[in-house]
């Protein structure tokens, strides 16, 4: 069977082109489906790419928390699925809330470090940055206060102004804030899971002294995150630990790193041995979270090379962290 295609013409600035009928040339239903979704497949590749660096510490924060909850107070499978739904729907809104807000405030230094980051990636510009940066900041609070309450809103507030004073003005960041910062965080953050998880699940209200006792942890780790960082860090002009030292004062800053990590590590130890009468959970938790404190003690001082540290820290760090905090919650039950 035959067709035949009719055509018009219409002038232009110079001479005629000629004009397909739009009946022979409407797209498929294929294609129009996919062209409906492609801002939102466009959406889900910024987010992918801007959450991508700090997804292990937020998962850290909001299914670690909620983890050593469940296992020091299980609960039915049904009521732990939608527990972990709203740890992971924080999770998301709250790395999000950072993430935005880091990458559009400092582009340059995803130039040099990270370039597979949303803006130098060309993904979106500066000023599509803040239009989201914007919406985060709005509507996260608002769900926070309509979802769970003015407690949960204002634990978020908090964080945003901690954000804001660090990131944008006026700016607080030395290498004494850049490790207070995450420290901090994690404190408020906490607070907020509990605030959310512990509304529902009154035993799944966790002790203060907790977070209060990784906050000291952070404080005296986190700073391995910028061993691997040095040569951005330098290029972009910011001021870390690392960069304030000479090369023995690193060394030494490795070593105290190391021995911090491993001592915190024995003296958890020991306490959860003591329990070794009341139940056999606490003192096996006790000593694995020794035995990923080891591991981490010695990679941090045998490093040989900046992507050694990389791995350090993406891989290593927050293990020994995760079985401190499901040592402490068992501790302290």
């Amino acid at each position: 069977m035959s067709s035949t295609t009719h055509s018009t013409t219409r002038p232009l600035a110079l001479g005629y082109e000629k004009v397909v009928s739009p009946s022979i040339q409407t797209p498929t239903t294929k294609q129009s489906t996919w062209g409906l979704f492609a801002p939102l497949q466009h959406e889900l590749l910024v987010t992918r790419r801007l959450l991508s660096s700090n997804a292990v510490g937020f998962l850290f924060i909001f299914v670690g928390g909620m983890l050593s909850r469940a296992i020091s107070a299980p609960l039915p499978l049904s009521e732990t699925v939608l527990a972990l739904a709203k740890s992971l729907s924080l999770c998301l809104l709250c790395s999000y809330i950072f993430d935005i807000c880091n990458q559009t405030t400092s582009p340059e230094e995803d130039y040099v470090n990270k370039p597979d980051r949303p803006i130098p990636s060309g993904l979106i510009t500066v000023e599509q940055g803040k239009t989201r940066w914007l919406m985060a900041w709005t509507i996260g609070p608002i769900a926070m206060y309509v979802l769970f309450g003015p407690w949960a809103m204002l634990h978020l507030l908090h964080w945003e102004v901690l954000i804001t004073v660090c990131y944008v003005w006026p700016r607080w960041f030395s290498w004494f804030m850049r490790n207070y910062f995450v420290s901090f965080s994690y404190c408020i953050l906490g607070r907020l899971l509990n605030q959310v998880l512990a509304q529902g699940i009154p035993a799944w209200n966790i002790s203060f002294l907790i977070d209060v006792s990784i906050f000291v942890w952070f404080m005296g780790t986190i700073h391995i995150q910028e061993f691997h960082d040095l040569e951005g860090d330098r290029k972009s002009d910011r001021t870390t630990l690392p960069m304030l030292l000479s090369p023995r004062g690193l060394v030494l800053l490795r070593f105290g790193t190391s021995l911090f990590t491993l001592l915190f590590g024995l003296g958890l130890a020991f306490t959860g041995y003591k329990k070794i009468g009341q139940d056999m959970i606490t003192p096996m938790m006790s000593g694995l979270q020794l035995f990923a404190s080891g591991i981490l003690a010695y990679r941090i001082s045998a490093s040989t090379s900046a992507q050694y540290d990389r791995v350090t820290f993406h891989v290593y760090y927050y293990i020994p962290v995760l079985t401190i905090l499901l040592t402490m919650v068992l501790v302290i039950k």
